[in-house]
């Protein structure tokens, strides 16, 4: 990786061995560096040194043990509101499945490790009904393209969803929703335990999220960016997915009818190449190229692309919007409709703040 600064060769490394802790610890030579890496990737339980035999001083490993502690508190905070969560929508008569965070975190080899974010719900009802709902208890929230904000706390977002994941291009959405339709029964079925919860919760499978949480990495790249929590989530995943190679066929079908086949191959490079995947968790085989541009892009941002300087001293509609469209033009060769069709979007959108009201249509 010639390319990348020695720091972050070294957080890579540091990183890679945390994930798979076996042979010479590597060498780094900068911790701050490597703790402002992973506070910017939001992976600070991941990376922490404390587990390990290393030269710290004392100041280091209290300052890395306060983060730790950090991230154990938020999760149990985000278990208890989890669970309130739980009580209003099984009092509405709702039947919903937990989305990504808090079964995802179950995952890690500790739940503590994973930072936690905000709540989302996958309810098993129309959109009418559950915008309606949630605008009875809170009519100040609008619904987005993908979900409505469910401000049911003030210290955990919630987003309420109707169905896990959204496409702008309509041909393939047509298909998304014909698999989610097809898997959603056996979400709602599958219900775990949480440690510290008197219930058992609704999370999706890991089959389902082997296509999930895959498609959910390239909605956000499209929108804003994903990070290393991102594809982190999904080694775990991938370790923990017991599926027969006729299982695994499928998966692999599922990417290439939903499209994902360019970005599974991208993001697999980066779980065997960065993060050190065994080979035979690996669903599809590795895209050099594509995986190099990504991983590129998941350093410059960050966490849900948060630090990327595109957007830094950017104001106005217009002037975001050609930012938006470029990045768009730059994820092309990824998934060529669903970039054609979001171009399309930002083109309606912008029309409609030039006059004031949609378009004539013809």
């Amino acid at each position: 990786m010639e390319t990348i600064d020695r720091n972050t060769q070294e957080a890579l490394a540091w990183l890679r061995y945390t994930l798979n802790p076996v042979g010479e610890i590597p060498i780094v030579s900068d911790w701050e560096a490597l703790l402002a890496f992973a506070r910017k990737q939001r992976i600070a339980g991941v990376c922490s040194p404390t587990a390990f035999p290393v030269a710290l001083d004392r100041a280091k490993i209290r300052q890395w043990m306060s983060i730790i502690d950090g991230i154990r508190k938020q999760y149990a905070r985000e278990l208890n509101r989890m669970d309130e969560l739980c009580r209003v929508l099984e009092g509405a008569g709702f039947t919903f499945c937990i989305l990504k965070g808090q079964g995802n975190a179950r995952m890690y080899p500790s739940p503590f490790q994973r930072s936690p974010g905000d709540i989302d719900v996958w309810i098993d009802s129309d959109e009418e009904t559950v915008y309606a709902f949630a605008k009875k208890m809170f009519p100040d929230e609008e619904e987005t393209f993908k979900h409505i904000h469910f401000p049911l706390f003030e210290d955990v977002p919630v987003d309420l969803h109707v169905t896990p994941l959204k496409y702008f291009n309509r041909r393939y959405q047509k298909r998304l929703q014909r698999w989610i339709d097809s898997q959603k029964d056996e979400q709602f079925r599958h219900r775990i335990s949480f440690t510290g919860l008197d219930r058992e919760v609704s999370v999706p499978t890991c089959r389902f999220n082997s296509v999930y949480l895959l498609g959910h990495m390239l909605i956000h790249l499209f929108d804003e960016g994903v990070g290393l929590r991102h594809v982190i989530d999904y080694f775990y995943l991938l370790k923990k997915l017991d599926a027969p190679d006729v299982q695994k066929e499928q998966i692999r079908k599922d990417f290439s009818d939903l499209g994902m086949m360019r970005f599974a191959k991208a993001v697999m490079w980066i779980e065997r190449s960065v993060l050190g995947l065994p080979e035979e968790y690996c669903l599809v085989e590795s895209d050099e190229r594509g995986g190099r541009k990504l991983l590129a892009d998941m350093l410059e941002g960050g966490n849900f692309g948060q630090f990327s300087t595109r957007y830094q001293g950017r104001r106005g509609f217009y002037r975001l919007g050609m930012i938006k469209a470029k990045r768009t033009i730059d994820l092309f060769s990824i998934f060529p409709s669903e970039a054609v069709s979001r171009a399309g979007h930002r083109i309606h959108a912008a029309l409609i703040h030039t006059f004031g009201k949609r378009p004539e249509q013809h």
